[in-house]
């Protein structure tokens, strides 16, 4: 990864002043934490043979910086190397000249021989045969050969074990080279000189000791390594001669083979990246790979971005863009390589677009990869459709990383604040004044922190009375948010939001600006309503008891008022609601009470109606009322008659001697008549009786 990060150097003088400066370095990866290599057992494609491509298994991938390949299948499955031309002898040759004669063994009837060696140049004469192309010779370090034993044998030339050079069973095939056996014949030893063959690992080698011709008296040969001599058996008149498999080998420089792959990945899907060593000499061309070889293309990732901007985390199933400085050559192509976290294995492969020359953004669609944190390459390669021969390729470019992660998921819970009536979720001032939480925002999975939060319609106005809590720039990095009321919400009444339905929706996208719809509008998205119901409202007289007023005293014009709960917002409203209606009037805005005279007395009911006040236009509250009575009486009537034993009837006079005014001594009878019931429709009546003073009266 290309990361520049800043070092803050402080530079201290010796007068106690510093200066700032920036340094840089570079913590960029290379194209792997484990450079590319192929798998023993993986298999290749490499040069045509009768027009044919041949299928190549890696038996060594690292004999001295080369991989070492052995043809999958046999390229002729039965050869001799007999020619009846060439001249036969029974005396051993040197290396310069055995190439002219067949050896053979004499039996005990000397009418019976036996062939043990012929030129191999006819083997030879076939693997030349194998066409070789421009970028093929770019990578072959060893062209296609006959194999020696001393090339496969344990501790070769080519560092391959048995499994290495033996197919799992039934082929047999040339090596070269010249061994011989000390045989026993007829009660004596003879030297026999003869090819050597490997044989398959379900077949048995020779159980007596191989030794190199030359290489001299080198060390002898174990029947388990599956190497075994070569007959070939005639007669002076006819022969019948062996035939066994041709397999050529080669090597190729493992440092410029820049990259492989299964030959099918070339469809520009995501693949899988396996490569398959299952199969090796196992006698078939199951799922070989095409090879990318060293060339003068280039290929240098610059960038990851999202929507513009550079990025290290996406939400999966989405796209990117791969900044990229590339060299076009023919008919190349940009592909993408994912690895580990680590960097040291690839997981997918992707053929992208044709390469564009220079600095230039690859749009990489990630649809159906998993969840998980890679390392980014990219490749500039050759693509050839009509086969499946190597092609020239850049190295591995640099790696980048990218995290995909699974799609942020919000969820919305309402959450009322305490205070409302039982049964009621949120209530005109209980719950819902400015600055109060009505739900919570949640989010699982997270995805790409931080998320911008935006409250949207939900097919009205209301949802402007609501705001996400402690967003900065609309964002934010927790995982649990609140919904409050606005402190300027529209519809607050008094501090707090007016009854009725409420709703919102609340989008989120993340910090890659993602996900959005082709108009660039959030899909992530909550929607909810919910209602404020409205508040029950109380009234209550300021003077509950009944109001009792004479005649007399109604006359004077008096008010009967209440006070509502809650009282802003609300208004009150008098009336008369029974009893004797008609004797007085009450005004309904502030319950001054007048007395409409006439002498009229009685009981009146009047109520105070507590509600929204008309001139608000809401609906906030349930309307309340209390009611008391207004009881106006009329005064005594009276007669006061005195006692007979005064002299004068209008102003009662008496002496002091009578017994009138003595204690307990009445001075005259009062008689009632009149009065005001007690009961307003009643038939008892009752009269209630006091002495007042004569305000005329001096004492």
């Amino acid at each position: 990864m290309i990361m520049w990060k800043k070092l803050l150097i402080t530079l201290i003088a010796l007068t106690g002043t510093f200066t700032v400066g920036y340094a840089y370095y570079n913590l960029s990866l290379d194209a792997a934490t484990t450079p590319f290599q192929l798998p023993k057992g993986a298999k290749v494609v490499l040069g045509k043979y009768n027009n044919k491509e041949i299928v190549w298994d890696i038996g060594n991938n690292n004999n001295n910086g080369n991989y070492v390949l052995m043809s999958s299948k046999p390229i002729v499955n039965s050869i001799a190397t007999y020619d009846s031309s060439i001249p036969t002898t029974t005396t051993a040759q040197s290396s310069a000249n055995r190439e002219n004669y067949c050896l053979k063994h004499i039996y005990s009837n000397p009418n019976e021989y036996n062939i043990s060696y012929c030129p191999i140049k006819p083997l030879e004469t076939e693997i030349n045969k194998i066409v070789i192309n421009n970028n093929e010779n770019n990578i072959i370090s060893n062209m296609p050969f006959l194999p020696s034993a001393s090339d496969v044998r344990l501790g070769g030339r080519l560092g391959l074990s048995l499994n290495g050079y033996a197919y799992k069973k039934d082929i047999d095939y040339w090596l070269g080279g010249y061994a011989h056996v000390y045989n026993y014949n007829n009660g004596q030893y003879q030297n026999i000189y003869f090819h050597y063959l490997a044989r398959s690992l379900n077949k048995e080698g020779v159980d007596f000791d191989l030794k190199d011709f030359d290489a001299g008296t080198g060390g002898v040969i174990s029947r388990n390594e599956k190497l075994s001599n070569a007959w070939s058996y005639g007669h002076t008149t006819a022969s019948t001669i062996s035939y066994f498999a041709l397999r050529p080998y080669a090597e190729i420089d493992k440092v410029k083979v820049m990259f492989v792959a299964n030959i099918t990945y070339t469809d520009g899907n995501w693949h899988n990246y396996t490569i398959d060593t299952n199969n090796l000499n196992e006698n078939n061309e199951l799922n070989p790979n095409k090879l990318r070889v060293q060339s003068s293309l280039t290929a240098t990732l610059q960038d990851i971005k999202r929507n513009n901007q550079s990025i290290q985390k996406i939400a999966k199933n989405n796209s990117v863009d791969l900044s990229v400085n590339a060299n076009t050559g023919t008919n190349t192509q940009i592909s993408v390589i994912l690895y580990n976290d680590a960097g040291t294995d690839i997981q997918y492969y992707k053929m992208l677009e044709p390469t564009r020359n220079g600095s230039n953004d690859y749009t990489l669609d990630i649809t159906g990869v998993p969840v998980g944190k890679y390392q980014v390459a990219v490749i500039n390669e050759e693509y050839d459709a009509s086969s499946n021969l190597p092609v020239e390729s850049s190295p591995i470019s640099n790696l980048l990383p990218l995290e995909i992660v699974e799609p942020h998921k919000i969820t919305y819970t309402k959450q009322p604040q305490s205070g409302a009536s039982s049964g009621k979720d949120y209530e005109v001032t209980k719950n819902v004044n400015a600055g109060q939480t009505v739900g919570k925002i949640t989010v699982s999975p997270q995805g790409v922190m931080p998320l911008t939060y935006t409250i949207e319609a939900n097919g009205d106005d209301t949802y402007q009375n609501f705001e996400v809590d402690g967003l900065s720039n609309g964002t934010s990095s927790n995982t649990s948010l609140n919904v409050k009321i606005k402190g300027d919400a529209p519809d607050l009444v008094n501090g707090g939001l007016k009854a009725g339905n409420y709703k919102f929706c609340i989008t989120a996208v993340d910090a890659n600006g993602d996900p959005v719809d082709t108009s660039g509008n959030p899909t992530e998205k909550v929607c909810t309503s919910f209602t404020v119901e409205k508040t029950n409202l109380a009234v209550a007289f300021h003077d509950p008891a009944m109001t009792t007023k004479s005649i007399a005293n109604a006359a004077t014009v008096w008010n009967e008022t209440a006070t509502a709960t809650p009282s802003n917002g609300t208004k009150i409203t008098y009336t008369k609601v029974g009893g004797d209606v008609g004797m007085l009037n009450i005004d309904p805005d502030t319950g001054a009470i007048t007395y409409n005279g006439g002498n009229a007395y009685g009981k009146v009911k009047i109520r105070a109606t507590v509600d929204d006040d008309p001139a608000s236009g809401e609906d906030n509250y349930n309307p309340a009322y209390v009611e008391k009575e207004i009881v106006i009486y009329r005064e005594v009537d009276g007669v006061v008659t005195p006692d007979p034993a005064s002299g004068d009837t209008t102003i009662p006079t008496f002496s002091a001697s009578d017994t009138n005014i003595k204690t307990g001594g009445t001075i005259g009878k009062i008689q009632g008549s009149l009065g005001t019931p007690d009961t307003i429709g009643g038939s008892t009546t009752t009269y209630s009786y006091t002495i007042k003073p004569d305000p005329t009266s001096d004492g």
